[in-house]
């Protein structure tokens, strides 16, 4: 018998091809149809409307939270922008993907990485980024069909504005170094004037955002639009700022937790960069209550940024067929202990906020499950139809989407470094414990068992308590610090 030409046997191999993929697709159903809308939000505290915090204006993120689930309960891996958004992105721990620094890419670490922009682009989705998504701007650029350059004006105030320009020019005409020059950039932490929203960098991005929503509202996307707000500066439009009275504000008690180790807390050197700060010591309660104010202002400011986008998504008809997620990187002190920023593995730093609402599944809820921002990708994976990838650390939230009082995680996992000894840290719901380890050695230099039954700040920490000698034994066991410090990291540059 004669054989098929060979131009004939492609084209079977082709329309056979064709014939499978189209049966998948009726097979995964809608699921492979759905959009993705992800919020990244700065430095943002669990402490909205939607999270029973009555003094913060929040209502366009409460709205959302009624149309999804709210989980109570979420843990970053890192209290730090860029590893926390590698991590989430990634669905890797940090110290699986060994990016645990500022100054790192996830791209430059691990060039090959699967990223959630990457997954959805080789799907076919259209892919964006507006706004701070990664840490890096430059980060993951052949994942994204289009990306917005950085936004590095971050004052309204002429009169800011030109004192900056100036001290820059004088510091050049100086020759300092360009640490020094940076330094010489720095604004107040604080900046209230009377324009419009997007005379600020949140209100162009949401800008951005909803002239794509109205560009793209006929192609499939997977959308990130990153909010810097609440970062400092609290540089946002006055109207924000008079939704609050400055003496709402109380002043934390300026204390540390009694036998808490040094190396758990930090000098808030990123507060102190900017003009006004102190360079030591304890902030007055007045600057305390202007900084809280300004906090609140720009956590109202973004809200309505996210206002705008929603509007858009429902007015093009698309959000019945879009799953958005609102996530924090991380938390972020208010003057709880005396301290400010983020940068430690405190209960304050390591808990966040997150929302899921996705189309038919749980609306209105709350969770109450231990969950990680590494379940993120796993979820978006799984709720379009699409498979978890090898290299993600997390797992699908799916089943809590379908039944919110699942339990999900034994314990959330967070860690910081120091120099040679790293802190890890796990919060099982009730107990935060922490081994403070030194990685040549292996040997656990300090540990720090904190009771957060009823708040998310401790005044004790019971680590040499012998009455919880059991139960810091039970916690030890299970965290096992010994051989995440083993952990082989991923990354491929050479570290700095």
């Amino acid at each position: 018998m004669k054989q098929a030409p060979k131009h004939f046997t492609r084209i079977l191999r082709l329309i056979a091809t064709a014939l499978f993929l189209s049966a998948s697709s009726l097979i995964a159903g809608s699921s492979n149809d759905k959009n993705v809308l992800i919020f990244f939000i700065d430095d943002l505290r669990p402490e909205l409307g939607c999270y029973g915090v009555d003094y913060i204006k929040s209502p366009n993120i409460d709205r959302l939270a009624d149309s999804g689930v709210v989980f109570d309960r979420a843990y970053c891996q890192q209290a730090l922008c860029g590893p926390s958004r590698i991590s989430m992105m990634s669905g890797m721990y940090p110290h699986t993907s060994g990016v645990m620094d500022l100054w790192t890419p996830l791209t430059k670490a691990i060039p090959n990485a699967m990223s959630l922009p990457r997954y959805f682009k080789e799907r076919g989705y259209k892919t964006f980024s507006y706004g701070k998504v990664y840490h890096h701007t430059r980060d993951d650029t052949g994942s994204w069909t289009e990306l917005m350059p950085k936004l590095t004006v971050k004052y309204a105030n002429p009169a800011t504005l030109q004192g900056i320009k100036d001290r820059v020019a004088e510091g050049e005409k100086k020759g300092l170094s360009i640490d020094e020059i940076r330094i010489l950039g720095k604004g107040p932490a604080v900046e209230s004037a009377d324009v419009a929203d997007n005379a600020y960098p949140d209100g162009q991005i949401a800008d951005k955002a909803v002239e794509s929503l109205r560009k793209h509202k006929n192609e499939r996307f997977f959308m990130c639009v990153g909010f810097p707000k609440p970062h400092l500066p609290f540089a946002v439009p006055k109207r924000y700022w008079d939704l609050y009275e400055r003496d709402q504000f109380e002043v934390p008690k300026k204390v540390r937790p009694e036998g808490a180790p040094s190396l758990a807390f930090t000098v808030w050197g990123e507060l102190r960069g900017y003009r006004g700060m102190p360079k030591d010591g304890l902030l007055t309660d007045k600057l305390t209550r202007e900084l809280k104010h300004g906090y609140a202002a720009s956590v109202s400011y973004m809200d309505a940024q996210v206002g705008k986008v929603m509007a858009e998504l429902n007015r093009q008809g698309l959000r019945d067929n879009t799953i958005v997620v609102f996530w924090g990187d991380h938390g972020w002190k208010l003057g709880e202990y005396g301290t400010w920023c983020k940068h430690t593995n405190f209960e304050l730093d390591a808990e966040v906020p997150l929302i899921i609402s996705a189309p038919g599944f749980a609306k209105g809820e709350r969770s109450g499950a231990l969950v990680e921002m590494i379940d993120i990708f796993p979820t978006l994976a799984t709720l379009t139809g699409g498979a978890i990838p090898e290299s993600c650390d997390g797992m699908s939230m799916e089943p809590i989407l379908k039944d919110p009082s699942k339990e999900f995680r034994p314990y959330a996992l967070t860690m910081y470094p120091r120099g040679s000894v790293t802190g890890f840290s796990m919060n099982d719901g009730r107990w935060r414990y922490t081994e403070w380890i030194h990685k040549p050695t292996k040997e656990i230099k300090w540990r720090e068992l904190y009771d957060h039954k009823d708040s998310s700040v401790s005044h004790i920490n019971e680590a040499s308590n012998p009455e919880y000698a059991s139960l810091i034994a039970s916690l030890s066991e299970q965290l096992n610090s010994r051989k995440l410090i083993e952990t082989k990291p991923l990354r491929k540059d050479k570290k700095k």
